[in-house]
């Protein structure tokens, strides 16, 4: 049976071309059409006032949503008061609520620029080449972000040009994949890089978390079989596996993400806790190699309480050569690293109480091996851009994929995002996606 809420629909070629021509139209809009945009913007204001007064009537009335629920005197006006008040202002100040868009936006700049700094002194630190790019771009980010802050309405014209930019980039992404659906797979695989453009990060950064509560609610309500929570569109081996790791709270509900190639699981993060700064989101970067990934992944779920989505790739030689090619430079970079426990074992010695380090930890349970950077942009983990999606990234996109970090940041969930995406499409290289869900997490 399929799982309510997770049947992905596949998407054909003509979908995918509407799809596209219906955001490259919807760019061009915000590019050119300001009076378009400025009625839209007049008519959701008109909307929001109309709302903000039917509600003010209708708390003084003593209606209300919540059930069982007898409002006061009191309450009754001061709902009242509040609603009328927030419609005033809309009517009144429109300026005031158009404003805060910019302001939202301006705000995502000077954050994303603060990430692109720290970047460039890990870079520096790291003596990573062409460092000084990230130094300007953060620059020019800062700078933007202050202006559109301090001007928010003057901003507006300049915002809507590169909305209408993202959109025609995204939609023509949409096209060139329907496209890519009407050439032969063999000569469609031979194009070396298929550009991807991701979803700003506050549009797909919680993705797997949703997919992970729908499943949640899917086995509270449904009588779900282990057979239900693998899907193949073509039934027959992947040769890599991208597994994206999310749980239910805290961080983890961001996510991770590992690469399964060549029988062996590979996963960059955060393990070293000796070297932690700002609670694990700068540290040394740890890249981990193990043979045992149903033990990597049976301690995902039961030590973290993970849920992990797989999606497997079929590659053809030339791909697979890639990646290897790949994984052999980042080698290159690499040198032995052991965690306590590994070092206790090959002294004989068991100390009084467990290792309780999570690379020792992690080291127990699936006896990989474990190694740091000499150089390069890896050497330090940084959780906003030298991450474990861009270390996948690095590996996986050779395989003909490139996904586009238009916000500079490339998370989970935009990972997630993306192959969902790809397994729905009849031709491309996602054959399967199966979801290690431990019911009794």
């Amino acid at each position: 049976m399929e799982i309510k809420g997770l049947k992905i629909k596949d998407l054909d070629v003509y979908s995918m071309i509407f799809s596209g021509v219906l955001y490259v139209v919807l760019g061009i809009i915000f590019l050119t059409q300001k009076g378009v945009l400025l009625f839209a913007v007049e008519s959701l204001l008109n909307l929001l006032v109309i709302l903000f007064v039917i509600t003010a009537f209708s708390q003084l009335l003593g209606l209300t949503p919540l059930k069982k629920k007898r409002l006061t005197s009191i309450s009754k006006v001061i709902g009242f008061l509040i609603n009328i008040a927030f419609a005033g202002l809309i009517y009144f100040k429109p300026e005031l609520i158009v404003g805060i868009l910019p302001v939202f936006f301006g705000i995502y700049a000077i954050f994303s620029g603060i990430i692109r700094f720290l970047t460039y002194l890990q870079y520096k630190n790291n003596d990573v080449a062409r460092r000084f790019l990230v130094l300007f771009v953060a620059i020019i980010l800062f700078i933007m972000g202050i202006s559109i802050i301090i001007h928010p309405l003057d901003s507006i014209v300049p915002i809507t040009k590169i909305i209408g930019i993202f959109f025609i980039l995204y939609g023509i992404s949409f096209i060139i994949d329907s496209i890519l659906d009407f050439i032969p797979k063999a000569t469609a695989d031979s194009f070396k890089r298929r550009i991807k453009i991701s979803l700003p990060v506050f549009m797909v950064a919680l993705v797997p978390h949703k997919m992970l509560m729908k499943i949640n609610r899917a086995f509270e309500t449904e009588n779900i079989r282990p057979e239900d929570l693998v899907a193949y569109k073509e039934n027959i081996p992947y040769d890599l596996e991208v597994l994206i790791h999310v749980t239910e709270k805290g961080l983890g509900m961001l996510g991770h993400v590992d690469i399964y190639f060549d029988g062996k699981i590979m996963t960059y993060g955060s393990y070293d806790e000796k070297t932690y700064r700002l609670k694990g989101l700068i540290s040394d970067g740890v890249f981990i190699e193990s043979p045992n990934k149903d033990d990597y992944i049976k301690f995902s779920q039961g030590h973290m309480g993970k849920t992990l989505f797989g999606f497997g790739l079929k590659l053809n030689e030339e791909q697979k050569d890639r990646v290897r090619s790949e994984i052999a430079d980042i080698h290159k970079d690499l040198y032995r690293w052991k965690p306590q426990s590994e070092l206790d074992s090959q002294i004989s010695l068991v100390p009084g109480k467990p290792r309780e380090d999570y690379a020792s930890i992690l080291y127990n349970n699936i006896q990989g091996k474990f190694y740091k950077f000499k150089r390069g942009p890896f050497k330090t983990y940084f959780g906003l851009n030298t991450n474990c999606v861009l270390l996948a990234d690095k590996i996986v996109g050779q395989s003909g994929i490139d996904i586009v970090k238009i916000q500079g940041i490339i998370t989970p969930g935009a990972y997630f995002e993306y192959f969902n995406r790809e397994f729905s499409i009849k031709n491309s290289i996602v054959m399967s996606r199966t979801i290690y869900y431990k019911q009794s997490k």
